[in-house]
């Protein structure tokens, strides 16, 4: 076993035992808002298959409320209750599964970033012990197993395993759609019409179930609304995040948000334009195994970031980004740039958490006040977040066209 290995296995285990320590611990509650029941979000999730189970109607309020361990109506997809469950797989699922996943994770960043220095460690360390991941590990929210199924479809050559993990969970939630990406990554000798044909045939047979269980999605979608709702200005992960701060001064919101996706896009366009040339060398290893996850990965958290004000669970995403990242380092300006940038977004994450924890809204007349504080934290969060994200959409931007080009260059060598 050479060394390199035996490091990883290593780190891998202390990781895993310290972050099992941290959740069972009062220390993270200086840092996210620990709930009193462990892994409360997988806890909800498996309730409703136990409440289902039991013959309760979990889309109806009145009649799953007598279910013995209701927790809320269910607001996701009705897909989620195919997934098989009696009361040993319940034990299963409840006391040994998360740890599982938690493993898991662990593992598998750790071998993906395959850290070879002391500074790859220390962004590990930095992506494992955030508050953003902490917070998602505490809850074991829905988004975990989302960030792991990305990983899965991006290495996984059962392609036909791929596309039904893609219809499962585009239709227990909306965002993992885009996870459809991988769809025309994960083979390049692939044609594009055949791609297209695929992509079609899911749309098609998810359209079809998504129509014979409309009622029950209709339930989910207005209950997810109201229960899971939208982030507030706490751990907020979100292009509109900037627009929300200075609405509290009674700027006109709809402005601040057009103006904030012109400056999103339009920063986008000059930070390509700058290094294009710097792109064309990176590029050169997007249909690698770590480029591909940072492609999926990548649109995955930009659709999120884009389209809704997240929690920061979401930020499990970043994760998968990190790997293409770190392998690409030294190469060019661009990449180090981003690295720099991401560290300290990582470093400034604790900061940011503690004072979510300590200092943020208090009422005065029944009005919602801020303190100078929390509005300096969050806003500097958001800027890091603003510039990150429009730092990957040039990636991002540059793997497509260059997707494009490869297919086009296939096409007439055939």
């Amino acid at each position: 076993m050479n060394y390199n290995r035996l490091s990883k296995i290593s780190f891998t285990i202390i990781t895993f035992a310290l972050i099992i320590f941290l959740i069972n611990s009062q220390i993270l509650e200086n840092f996210i808002w620990k709930s009193d029941k462990k892994f409360i979000d997988f806890t909800i999730l498996i309730s409703w298959l136990e409440c289902n189970y039991l013959g309760f109607d979990v889309y109806d309020l009145e009649n799953t409320k007598k279910c013995p361990n209701f927790y809320s109506i269910i607001f996701y997809g009705d897909i989620w209750l195919k997934i098989p469950f009696n009361e040993t797989l319940n034990i299963f699922y409840l006391n040994i599964l998360p740890y599982l996943i938690i493993f898991l994770v662990v593992f598998t960043i750790t071998y993906l970033v395959n850290p070879k220095s002391i500074f790859d460690y220390f962004i590990l360390i930095l992506c494992l012990f955030n508050p953003s991941t902490m917070l998602v590990i505490e809850r074991l929210a829905f988004d975990i197993f989302v960030f792991l199924f990305i990983i899965f479809i991006t290495l996984n050559r059962i392609y036909f395993l791929n596309w039904l993990v893609i219809f499962f969970l585009a239709l227990t939630k909306i965002y993992p759609a885009l996870l459809g990406i991988n769809i025309f990554f994960e083979n390049l000798n692939r044609s594009l019409k055949k791609n297209f044909f695929i992509v079609l045939t899911l749309v098609l047979i998810s359209s079809l179930y998504f129509y014979f269980h409309f009622d029950k999605y209709l339930i989910s979608i207005i209950d997810g609304a109201s229960n899971s709702g939208r982030a507030g200005y706490h751990y907020l992960f979100s292009l509109n995040t900037i627009a929300k701060i200075l609405k509290i001064f009674e700027i006109n919101y709809i402005f601040l948000i057009v103006v904030t996706y012109f400056l999103f896009f339009y920063i986008t366009r000059l930070i390509y334009k700058k290094y294009h040339s710097d792109l064309e060398i990176l590029l050169n290893d997007i249909f690698s195994p770590k480029g591909k996850l940072f492609m999926v990965g990548g649109c995955v958290i930009l659709f999120c970031f884009i389209t809704f004000s997240n929690y920061a669970y979401r930020e499990i995403f970043v994760l998968s980004l990190v790997p293409f990242l770190l392998s690409s380092k030294n190469k060019n300006k661009y990449i180090n740039m981003i690295i720099f940038l991401l560290t300290f977004r990582f470093l400034f994450l604790f900061p940011y958490a503690y004072i979510n924890i300590y200092d943020g809204i208090s009422y005065s007349e029944g009005e919602r006040i801020f303190s100078n504080r929390f509005l300096f934290f969050i806003t500097i969060k958001g800027i890091f977040d603003f510039l990150l994200m429009s730092s990957i959409l040039v990636i991002v931007f540059g793997g497509i066209k260059k997707f494009v080009i490869f297919k086009k260059n296939f096409k007439n060598s055939i």
